[in-house]
């Protein structure tokens, strides 16, 4: 998709690929990177597990990272009310009947 990076070129109107979601103690995002800036975080990670782990020259060679020409949107926001993925529990069934036998209910 189109949009800002928000990694360390921060330019708008590029192609950005969705990297994960970030989490601060104010609020909740998606975080979006370019190819360039996602080439460069690859490469500082790598850089970081060599000297952590002393993997080799294959650990810090650059991995060739280009943002696909296509990338479906994100989907959208679950509608109001529903707070996460888990499927909503049934009312007025009653599962105690599904114990096995000599569980407290």
């Amino acid at each position: 998709m189109t949009g800002a990076c928000w990694l360390f070129c921060r330019r708008e109107g590029v192609a950005v690929l969705w990297v994960g979601s970030v989490t601060t103690p104010g609020a909740t995002g998606d975080v979006y990177a370019c190819g360039p800036c996602l080439a460069e975080l690859d490469h500082m990670v790598r850089v970081q597990a060599y000297d952590r782990d002393g993997q080799g020259d294959r650990a810090a060679q650059s991995a060739t990272l280009a943002v696909p020409a296509h990338v479906p949107p994100p989907r959208p926001l679950p509608a109001e009310g529903s707070g996460g993925r888990h499927r909503a529990p049934r009312r007025g069934r009653d599962l105690s009947a599904a114990l096995p036998a000599g569980v407290a209910r």
